[in-house]
């Protein structure tokens, strides 16, 4: 019990000591003034102490423990005095600075109020500008429309621009645009390129007169005088020349236009040379078909006089007495008759009015017979030569369009010789089948043909003359030398036979022409054999010309029969209607007045049926023997006929 008293006012005596030492420290208290304090915690001390270990230490850290309370302490109050002193400080500093604040207050609220002073000015300047930007925004809104709308006509201007381009780039006509006075050309399209000849860099800055293209300065002149009058001119025909110096015809149309400020020409050219010639060709074409109507009109009647004068010839012969002398003379009358008639038939083939005759033709007669006729025409520096080797030479054909045919070439071939040199005709019988035609280059049924050749040693031809040789009227002879119709003639011959014609030719070596006709495979008996063959009966012989009707009564009363003669249709008619059961045949002739010989056939067939009755004509326009035949005639005989023909055009529509 003591012990724990002991150590309790041990503890408490400690306690009281350092309370103290701390008031003395924190309050910073005078010695004498903490002396009560200190008098009588002393007073409270027992005079003996005893100090535990574990007091000892409490109290020494509580000790410790309150020196830095109280330190803290300390420094806590001196640093509360100095902030009071700088608040104070600043509190005089705000006091003056609230004058400033108050100054300021009044200069904002001026300054307010000359905000509010302005306000009207600044809501009428805000209207002001709305209402600008209203009319902004509606000037962006048309500019943008405007815009839209350049951006849609600059495309448009750019499509069309390109369409120009390109039209005026492919045109096919050829177009220049030039610029005035000089005709300096400006731009030129593709088509001038290639029709003049000059390169696009070479032509632009040129004139039309640096570059030569007029032919003639007097079309250029008047071209650009009616330009100037009219301000444009439509298919002005003037002849131009190429770069090569080649010279072509156009028709130059143009209008007068003003390109950025200066005159120019927009010029556009068409070439008509191969145009003109086919219109020259069309009024030769017309001419020679006048001429044609002419030769047939010519021809009937002339073949009507050769028939009177060769039947007349022939009686002449048959009733002379023999006298060499006198059967000589005839038979020259016969042969002139028949060459005339031959001549005759010609122009007929010539106006394409006349009837090809199909027969046997000996091409061997008919080379010999041209070259008779050639020896008389060409240059003796001119050699023929003839090489005949097929032993047969028989074709089908009409002997005049055939020697025309053959004649032609040798023309041709003479013409090609200026200067002398050899004309060859040849024959040979070659067989023809696919392999052969196809290495000849030509189409022809297989089979046996006779080759004809006609060859020469002259200037030859190019390609492109040989392109066209066959072509109507196309001729590389000068002005009058030649109508171009030989060559076309001579293939129409040769295609309407059957059979093909080639060409091969090279310049300044010559030409080698090779026609190929079907073969008479076998010996074709000829009405010329029969001879003449005679008969008996009544025949009407029916022709407007008062010659004809006596020598064919004089050749068929020759012959055996009875004639009857009527001079045009109505009157025979009228001697059919007496005679009717004497007449076995009516020869009737097509072209006659008062009533023809088509209406008096069908008139004649309807008193007799089966009446037979022979045509014949110098020249027939309604058609020819087969169309005759086609409507019911049983035959039909050209004139002029000799006493042979007729005797057997007789026998064959009788049946002798």
């Amino acid at each position: 019990m003591k012990s724990s008293q002991h150590l309790t006012l041990t503890n408490g005596s400690i306690i009281t000591l350092a309370m103290a030492w701390a008031l003395l420290v924190c309050n910073e208290t005078p010695l004498h003034a903490a002396m009560p304090i200190n008098a009588v915690l002393l007073n409270n001390i027992p005079s003996t102490i005893v100090v535990s270990k574990t007091a000892l230490w409490i109290g020494i850290l509580f000790t410790l423990l309150c020196t830095m309370s109280l330190i803290g302490l300390t420094l806590a109050v001196r640093k509360s005095r100095r902030l009071e002193e700088l608040l104070r400080l600043k509190i005089g500093h705000y006091q003056e600075s609230q004058e400033e604040l108050l100054a300021t207050e009044e200069t904002l609220q001026a300054q307010v109020d000359e905000y509010m002073l302005s306000q009207d000015e600044l809501q009428a300047t805000e209207e002001m500008l709305r209402e600008q930007i209203r009319e902004y925004q509606s000037t962006h809104d048309q500019l943008l429309a405007t815009e839209e709308m350049l951006r849609v006509q600059l495309e448009i201007a750019q499509e069309s621009s390109q369409k120009f381009k390109a039209v005026f780039e492919h045109s096919p006509i050829t177009v220049a645009l030039t610029s005035l006075p000089h005709g300096t050309f400006s731009e030129v399209n593709e088509a001038f390129i290639e029709m003049f000849g000059y390169p696009r860099d070479e032509a632009i800055g040129k004139t039309t007169v640096e570059l030569a293209v007029w032919r003639d300065d007097a079309d250029r002149n008047r071209y650009l005088k009616l330009l100037g009058d009219n301000g444009y001119v439509h298919n002005f025909e003037a002849e131009m020349r190429r770069k090569d110096g080649e010279e072509f015809t156009v028709l130059f149309s143009g209008v007068l236009l003003e390109l950025a400020g200066r005159p120019s020409v927009l010029s556009a050219v068409m070439e008509i040379t191969e145009q003109k010639r086919l219109h020259n060709q069309l009024l030769q074409s017309q001419k020679m078909d006048v001429v044609g109507q002419l030769a047939g009109g010519i021809a009937h009647d002339f073949n009507n006089m050769l028939a009177g004068i060769l039947a007349a010839a022939e009686l002449l012969k048959l009733r002379l007495p023999r006298d060499d002398r006198n059967s000589k003379m005839v038979d020259t009358i016969i042969q002139a008759t028949t060459r005339s008639a031959d001549l005759t038939r010609e122009l007929l083939a010539f106006s394409r009015k006349g009837s090809a005759v199909s027969r046997p033709v000996s091409i061997h007669n008919t080379i010999t017979a041209v070259i008779s006729l050639l020896e008389r025409t060409i240059d003796k520096q001119i050699q023929v030569i003839t090489r005949l080797d097929s032993y047969n030479s028989v074709v089908m054909g009409d002997q005049t369009q055939l020697q025309n045919a053959l004649l032609n070439l040798g023309v041709n071939a003479r013409d090609a010789m200026p200067q002398g040199g050899t004309l060859t005709y040849s024959t040979d019988k070659i067989i023809l089948d696919d392999s052969v035609c196809h290495s000849l280059g030509i189409t022809l049924a297989a089979g046996r043909y006779l080759e004809i050749t006609v060859s020469d040693t002259g200037v030859g031809m190019t390609k492109a003359v040989m392109e066209h040789i066959f072509e109507p009227f196309f001729t590389t002879k000068a002005v009058g030398k030649g109508t171009g119709l030989g060559l076309a003639a001579v293939y129409g011959v040769v295609q309407s036979h059957q059979g093909k014609l080639t060409v091969q030719s090279v310049p300044g070596v010559g030409s080698v022409f090779k026609i190929f006709l079907p073969l008479v495979e076998e010996a074709v008996p000829t009405l010329c054999d029969k001879g003449i063959i005679t008969g008996n009966g009544g025949i009407l012989l029916v022709d407007d010309e008062e010659i004809l009707r006596d020598v064919g009564r004089g050749l068929l009363e020759d012959l055996g029969y009875t004639v009857y003669l009527a001079e045009d249709g109505e009157e025979a008619l009228e001697v059919f209607a007496l005679h009717r059961n004497d007449i076995l045949l009516v020869i009737l002739d097509v072209i006659m007045p008062k009533l023809g010989g088509k209406e008096a056939f069908f008139l004649l067939r309807e008193q007799l049926p089966d009446l037979k009755v022979l045509f014949c004509s110098g020249f027939s326009r309604e058609g020819t023997g087969d169309e005759l035949k086609k409507i019911g005639a049983n035959g039909f005989i050209q004139k002029p006929y000799n006493r042979s023909e007729l005797s057997r055009a007789v026998a064959e529509v009788l049946g002798l």
